[in-house]
């Protein structure tokens, strides 16, 4: 019984490694689009930020959330997503 255990811990842990690098993977490709978009927008000199796009995303998020996950966490998570991406957005040398 405590193998059967430690095997099934030992998958789970494997799932959620894989799925921590297939998020990763996903955020570096998003903060990728955000830069381009940056570079598009300076280029026509037009303000990086753009609230009815951050409510839009905000509102879209909450209708792709199916749960476990409450809204409010899945906000917090994709507010601090953004938060980042800003920084990155400040650096002028991207």
């Amino acid at each position: 019984m405590e193998n059967n255990f430690k095997e099934k811990l030992k998958k789970y842990r494997e799932e959620i490694n894989e799925i921590d690098k297939n998020i990763v993977d996903f955020l570096n490709k998003r903060a990728e689009a955000v830069m381009k978009i940056k570079r598009l927008k300076e280029d026509r000199n037009v303000p990086l930020y753009d609230a009815k796009r951050e409510e839009e995303l905000i509102n879209n998020i909450i209708k792709y959330n199916k749960g476990p996950l409450y809204n409010d966490n899945i906000i917090q998570i994709f507010e601090s997503i953004l938060r980042n991406v800003q920084v990155l957005e400040k650096d002028e040398s991207l």
